[in-house]
């Protein structure tokens, strides 16, 4: 689940993703699971849409970027949830039970085989306008900028209406969505911001034990 994640104890890992002309939550519950994560974090305008179970899915965040109510849905006694956009400034309905169908894998191997050889100066040249330069942002910049916004205010919503037992907010504001460079710098701030919040962990757990 992007950009936010919730950890529930359910017998079955989902993911969130939205559903392109109808807005519809979908809950990817079966299937190939690097499929559903895929689609889960497609960033319109950034990652092309997946096509699972005849329906085109889109990053999840786009309509539940913390997605608890998910968690508890699905049976969680407990949820510790991971806001992403803690730095940051109703269309559809919700499908519950979505995934793969058979022509989903036929459809993979297609694609694998035919971004063999795509290669050259074409994606050079592409590549520049799509991250910019120095003097101006590109496309990508400004699409997660928007995207971010949008992101965040959708989660304040959501966690007034429904919070987490325990929500753990890693301070990530000075990492790109691109950074994967910094993969360790990120790993970092999030293992210090589950550190800290170890006793809201024992306190919650603490009171599911004697409820």
């Amino acid at each position: 689940m992007r950009p936010a994640e919730s950890q529930a104890a359910s017998p079955e890992p989902t993911a969130i993703a939205t559903e392109i002309g109808t807005g519809h939550e979908i809950w990817l519950t079966r299937g190939r699971l690097s499929e559903a994560m895929a689609a889960s974090y497609a960033l319109p305008g950034i990652f092309p849409p997946k096509l699972i179970g005849g329906r085109w899915l889109m990053d999840g965040a786009l309509v539940n970027p913390l997605p608890i109510s998910a968690a508890r849905a699905l049976g969680a006694r407990l949820v510790i949830a991971v806001n992403l956009n803690a730095d940051n400034f109703g269309r559809g309905t919700i499908i519950q039970d979505h995934g793969s169908d058979a022509e989903d894998e036929l459809r993979h191997q297609a694609a694998l085989k035919a971004r063999r050889g795509l290669r050259g100066r074409a994606e050079h040249l592409i590549k520049r306008k799509f991250l910019g330069t120095r003097d101006r942002p590109g496309l990508s910049t400004v699409m997660i900028d928007a995207f971010q916004v949008l992101q965040d205010r959708i989660t304040r919503a959501r966690l007034a209406g429904d919070p987490p037992d325990v929500l753990i907010s890693p301070r990530l504001s000075r990492i790109n969505l691109f950074d994967f460079h910094r993969a360790a710098e990120a790993i970092a701030i999030g293992a210090e911001a589950a550190q800290r919040a170890l006793p809201s962990i024992a306190e919650a757990v603490e009171t599911l034990t004697y409820a």
